[in-house]
């Protein structure tokens, strides 16, 4: 999904540097854990405070929230930036 619809390039990009600096802090990635659905692993655990965090950040810097989804979908594709697989956005199709 792509978030750009519901925010501007400022906020955008304050989210993605938001989340891979947050990420990093925590060493995320080097997280060695079984899959777990409980919703008590380190991860999730990890995952449910870093986006409280932004979810604060966010109003405090630009003074309105975001829609949830933003964080949901920004947190995973900075985790996918940091691992070097990030999908390429394509841009809008020009009219011939």
């Amino acid at each position: 999904m792509d978030c750009r619809q519901w925010l501007d390039i400022k906020q955008y990009e304050f989210l993605m540097n938001y989340f891979m600096r947050r990420q990093q802090q925590h060493a995320m990635a080097d997280l060695n854990e079984p899959y777990s659905y409980d919703g008590f692993s380190t991860y999730d655990q990890l995952y449910q405070q870093i986006v409280k965090e932004a979810e604060v950040a966010f109003i405090e810097c630009f003074g309105e929230p975001a829609p949830p989804i933003v964080f949901t979908n920004l947190f995973h594709l900075a985790e996918l930036e940091l691992a070097g697989k990030r999908p390429r956005l394509k841009g809008p199709k020009l009219i011939q």
